[in-house]
């Protein structure tokens, strides 16, 4: 169970770049929630809660960051070009 679970999340790391952020998150939550365990106990629903939540928050994050970067590249291609367009000399030839 535990090394597919492994390949899995390397899987989807590859697919969604902040989604190792995410994981972070979670492995911290249950950290401090094992070390708190003693002095408080945290309800199911809200632990099973926030790891649903820190995994998807950061795969909704990846998307937008991704579609942001795609969106930045095509207009600083599109500069690019433009620049490119203004810069290049005449293609016609004067008659003398």
């Amino acid at each position: 169970g535990l090394r597919a679970t492994f390949f899995i999340i390397d899987v989807l790391v590859q697919l969604f770049s902040l989604l190792k952020y995410g994981v972070s998150a979670v492995l911290v939550f249950i950290g401090i929630k094992l070390c708190c365990d003693r002095l408080y106990h945290i309800p199911p629903g809200i632990v099973c809660a926030i790891l649903v939540s820190c995994i998807s928050c950061s795969m909704l994050a990846s998307v937008v960051k991704d579609e942001f970067e795609k969106k930045q590249l095509k207009q600083g291609l599109e500069k690019h070009l433009d620049h490119d367009k203004l810069a290049a000399p005449n293609d016609c030839k004067t008659v003398a």
